[in-house]
């Protein structure tokens, strides 16, 4: 249908946008490429799977990766762990939770239809 055909051509422009970011993470092109992922998925009103959320600072929309764009730590608190991931650039940290599941530092993102 129109609908989904529309929506699989928004689906190909940010896997596109995604992988080129990823290629050369820590250059401004991979910034302004994760920016524009940014701005195809608000006006397209898409969602993104939470580890492709994780895999870019959402303040300076760098590309996150362990050991060079960002610190990666594990951290407990009340008998739960956290992963916590700071931005080395502008220095923003998300925690996470993490469960009964293997610790993810490296994640293959995927898009979500909803």
């Amino acid at each position: 249908s129109g609908i989904n055909a529309e929506y699989g051509h928004v689906l190909r422009t940010m896997n596109f946008l995604h992988s080129a970011a990823h290629q050369a993470p820590t250059t401004s092109t991979a910034t302004n490429m994760n920016a524009g992922l940014v701005r195809v998925k608000e006006k397209h009103t898409a969602r993104l799977t939470p580890d492709l959320k994780r895999s870019m600072c959402s303040k300076c929309k760098v590309v996150l990766v362990p050991g060079n764009t960002a610190r990666v730590r594990i951290r407990n608190k009340q008998g739960d762990q956290f992963r916590v991931v700071t931005c080395v650039l502008c220095g923003l940290s998300k925690r996470y939770l993490v469960g009964n599941q293997q610790l993810k530092i490296e994640t293959c993102p995927f898009f979500e239809n909803t």
